[in-house]
């Protein structure tokens, strides 16, 4: 047995890049590129999400080693192998300059535009909630986007906090190539009536995390209007503390892991999904890293779902 195959055959062998993925900056080919943005300065609670990428890739190895190249992972329940074939690559950080947020924000969208202008779909991974507006002004196609989240993050901050993990959606919402914006699992006492107004006047659709449990996954993706281009940005917190405990601003009532899966997996019937980004995981409250092998086994199920 050679060493390559010594270190795909243990979870705590060799470099943790994301499900066992080859470390490269080459888009020559690929279909996927992972990339981890390590940013936590629009945090307002408990900071340590720029923590996540690493603590994700690192929860990925119980996977990872169950990964064939050329087959892919075999999945017991739907009975065949998912990401068969892809060409995937964890393309490592956005160096991130520490107390620097405008810089920062460049840097984020100056990234993944070499990513996305070669047509390589992105999968970030954060941070905190900040970095999703620069990632969606890098698509010079209309977007709608699918917004998973305890918060509504639609917070009109002054110019100090123009970028902060409170007001992502807000910054996206004035974007060119935004148009449709729906949120799903939005709960708790944690957003004013301001910003639930400012959400409707700009015209989200808006569904609470009761509304999921009351009227189940399908009800919810008949609510998610078809469209050509998507993007979809998944914060952790959107699932229920019980299960997903690492996070900066946890919420009870959360939803559960199938709730969670069944959406993602379903999104591409509602348009072409253009990239992903899984924000605010915090491994410094993250009991037995069940947060962050829960946010790679989503991230997981969801990239089967669309290659």
């Amino acid at each position: 047995m050679n060493h390559y195959n010594i270190e795909n055959k243990f979870p705590y062998l060799g470099i943790p890049t994301f499900y066992n993925y080859p470390h490269s900056k080459d888009l020559n080919g690929i279909d996927m590129a992972i990339v981890g943005v390590p940013f936590d300065h629009g945090t307002t609670n408990r900071p340590g999400t720029r923590f996540g990428p690493r603590a994700i890739r690192n929860a990925s190895q119980n996977y990872g080693i169950y990964l064939d190249p050329k087959y892919g992972a075999y999945d017991t329940e739907l009975q065949k192998h998912i990401m068969s074939g892809v060409k995937a690559v964890d393309y490592g950080d956005v160096p991130i300059l520490p107390t620097h947020t405008h810089t920062n924000m460049n840097m984020i969208k100056n990234t993944l535009k070499n990513i996305v202008d070669k047509h390589v779909f992105p999968v970030v991974f954060g941070g905190d909630h900040t970095i999703t507006a620069p990632l969606v002004e890098t698509f010079d196609v209309p977007l709608d986007i699918v917004h998973f989240d305890t918060h509504l993050d639609f917070v009109d901050g002054s110019e100090n906090m123009k970028f902060s993990h409170s007001n992502p959606l807000k910054r996206a919402s004035e974007l060119e190539n935004v148009n449709n914006i729906t949120q799903i699992g939005i709960r708790g006492f944690t957003d004013f009536e301001s910003n639930y107004e400012e959400s409707l006047n700009y015209g989200s659709k808006i569904i609470t995390a009761s509304e999921v449990f009351k009227n189940g996954t399908s009800w919810v993706l008949d609510q998610i209007p078809k469209s050509d281009n998507l993007h979809v940005t998944f914060d952790i917190d959107v699932l229920d503390p019980s299960i997903a405990p690492g996070t900066g601003t946890p919420e009870p009532g959360g939803l559960n892991y199938f709730q969670m899966k069944e959406l993602l997996i379903n999104l591409y019937l509602k348009g072409e999904i253009k990239g992903l980004d899984i924000v605010e995981v915090n491994p410094l409250f993250d009991v037995s890293e069940m947060t962050s092998l829960l946010a790679s086994r989503l991230v997981f199920d969801f990239l089967g779902s669309i290659f």
